[in-house]
């Protein structure tokens, strides 16, 4: 069986996750605005970002939002927010579920290997090691990566 992720179109949903430290405040609205450039529909999850010593938000909750993200049926895109160290520790509730009916791209970098590397061994999907959104949303990416990355996903 091959696996395919179709083409995004305008209006389409993307699921943002933050695995790992918290965006600002000015990167999580520059994410929400680079989106809607695009022309997709950014869902980004109340409480999604709260106060924590080091992550976005406890292993507990930073899980039940990727995990509400993997089995959305109306997105195809899972897209984080930043890296930075954390994303490893939701492996070990990752390990307890099934494998979603649903194929999502994760995109991501730096300690979101981690969630690559899950989703590519464990079942199989493929993954987008590219740009967070907040480097995208604050323009801290070189253009011409901006419009490779929009050529791949469109």
């Amino acid at each position: 069986m091959k696996l395919k992720i179709e083409p995004l179109h305008a209006g389409e949903v993307v699921d943002l996750v933050a695995p790992g430290f918290a965006p600002q405040p000015e990167e999580v609205e520059g994410a929400l605005q680079f989106l809607k450039a695009w022309g997709f529909k950014a869902r980004l999850p109340e409480g999604l970002i709260s106060p924590h010593f080091l992550h976005s938000n406890t292993d507990e909750r930073r899980f039940s939002f990727f995990k509400k993200a993997l089995l959305a049926r109306d997105s195809q895109i899972i897209w984080c927010l930043r890296g930075g160290y954390g994303a490893n520790r939701l492996w070990p509730q990752l390990m307890k579920l099934k494998k979603p009916k649903k194929l999502k791209l994760i995109i991501g970098l730096s300690d979101i290997t981690s969630l690559h590397h899950f989703v590519n061994q464990f079942w199989k999907w493929p993954s987008l090691h590219a740009s967070h959104l907040d480097r995208l949303g604050t323009g801290n990416s070189p253009p011409d990566i901006v419009k490779e990355l929009r050529q791949l996903l469109l």
